[in-house]
């Protein structure tokens, strides 16, 4: 039976208190043999390089060039303060981000459906982020926390009619934006539920159009001091393009396989959204209202947004496993069909992925020592078609302000970066770069840069040896 609206304030402090224990365990067992893997995914390697070189003053867009928003890269930043192993400092803060977006998940599902609702919907979490790409550092991994307790803030406002916890809704929607913009779906959702709210309070236009104007701002403010501060500093083109118009300049190319990613995707999540589905179909009510609205712009977002890597459907979780949640709670079966499905998926996935993470700092830190044995004092190595750890493992200056190897390989990247990518190549290797670390083209693929590459490479280098089945190039001496 689907409980009251007031089971989070009347539950025991016991009861929460072994809910987030459980959780914190259970995160733990998921995460730590991926604790140091220097290559979990390629996005991270990419946030953690700008992330580390912002310490040394680099100004992301400027100096160093992705289209993420700045959010994103204060995290990573963040995590470099302080010290040790900078993989370590930003996988140690994506799994507290992880405990945190599965509590509060479990805090939703607790308040619908009670206890045990509570403990499936965090743990649904935690199992189904790690098998779409969720093992590390992925950019919703650290926004899905401010999406759920945003959530959470609007349900109260649903609930009780005040206005307060609407506000924060979107001030919590903004700072997620400048994680991730897509996170602007969810804040029109929750906006529309707190305007809804507010005409039960106050039906009078005015009200509703000064409450909305509010809301708005709320929402827009992390954006506009971020956009504030580069138009201070001189650079606000810098920041619109790679924000605003890079975004729509990226095409998805005929080769690329939207359809596979997508069904690839959608079979992860087939038990925990049907599930979801029963379990939205349990509740009535504002209930109903809130996990509707949540779940339907979830749902728009992912599918807004192609290529439709498989971490794109990370923040769709946030409500699918609050929906698991109050669907297993009504039926046992619905338990056991969780059960089951996440520990298949996890051991099809290779789970607990025995040894991985010490072969990859083993491969990544020879990678390393070959760079730098052939680039120290010789100038900066190019990390060609390659992953962007190796620039920070090798601690190596960028010969471009576009180290993310698909923005000057991938086709769908032509137009859409600020430069063409063939001068870039051509005007880098220009400059000598003393190591080249490469592979041969892989998926849709720009032609015209790897020609040039291949080129230099075949009358100017030789192999010096591999890591992680990527060829380090050596300049030949007179050459």
């Amino acid at each position: 039976m689907i409980m009251g609206l007031g089971t989070v304030a009347t539950d025991d402090r016991g009861g929460l208190a072994r809910l987030w224990l459980i959780l914190t365990i259970a995160a733990l067992v998921l995460r730590l043999p991926d604790l140091g893997n220097p290559v979990i995914d390629l996005d991270e390697q990419m946030y953690l390089l700008v992330g580390s070189r912002m310490w040394h003053g680099a100004l992301p867009y400027v100096d160093i060039w992705d289209r993420k928003p700045i959010g994103l890269f204060l995290v990573y930043a963040g995590t470099q303060g302080f010290g040790g192993d900078s993989v370590v400092a930003y996988q140690w803060a994506a799994l507290v981000a992880a405990i945190a977006a599965a509590g509060i998940v479990a805090l939703i599902a607790r308040s619908l459906a009670g206890a045990r609702a509570a403990v499936v919907a965090g743990l649904v979490y935690l199992v189904w982020i790690a098998l779409l790409g969720g093992r590390g550092g992925q950019a919703p991994v650290f926004y899905n926390p401010l999406v759920a307790l945003a959530a959470l803030l609007v349900w109260r406002t649903l609930r009780d009619g005040s206005a307060a916890p609407a506000r924060w809704t979107m001030l919590l929607i903004g700072l997620a934006i400048e994680v991730k913009p897509t996170a602007v779906v969810e804040g029109v959702a929750f906006a529309g539920l707190a305007l809804m709210a507010s005409w039960r309070r106050d039906p009078r236009p005015g009200a509703i159009l000064r409450e909305g104007s509010l809301l708005a701002a709320l929402a827009l403010a992390p954006t506009f001091v971020a956009a504030a501060f580069y138009v201070v500093t001189g650079h606000g083109d810098a920041w619109w393009f790679a924000n605003v118009r890079s975004i729509f300049l990226r095409h998805v190319t005929a080769n690329e396989p939207v359809a596979t990613r997508l069904e690839g995707a959608l079979l992860v999540l087939v038990i925990p959204l049907a599930v979801g589905l029963l379990g939205l179909g349990a509740l009535g009510g504002r209930a109903r209202l809130l996990m509707a609205t949540w779940l339907s712009a979830a749902i728009a977002a992912w599918l807004a947004i192609p290529p439709y890597y498989n971490h794109y459907a990370l923040p769709l979780l946030v409500p699918v496993a609050v929906a698991a949640g109050v669907g297993a709670a009504r039926r046992g079966p619905f338990l056991a069909l969780l059960g089951l499905a996440g520990a298949a998926l996890l051991v099809v996935s290779g789970f607990p992925h025995a040894g991985e993470t010490a072969a990859a700092r083993r491969d990544v830190a020879r990678g390393a020592a070959l760079i730098h044995r052939y680039a120290a004092g010789r100038g900066c190595p190019f990390v060609f078609q390659a992953p962007p750890v190796f620039y920070t493992a090798a601690d190596a200056c960028l010969p471009t302000r576009y180290p993310f190897a698909s923005h000057l390989t991938f086709a769908g990247e032509r137009g859409a970066i600020g430069v063409d990518p063939t001068d870039e190549v051509v005007r880098i290797l220009r400059a000598r770069p003393p190591v080249i670390v490469t592979a041969p083209p892989q998926g849709d693929v720009n032609p015209a840069t790897f020609a040039i590459v291949m080129r230099a490479i075949a009358t100017d280098y030789r192999p010096v040896g591999t890591s992680l089945g990527y060829t380090i190039y050596a300049r030949r001496e007179g050459s």
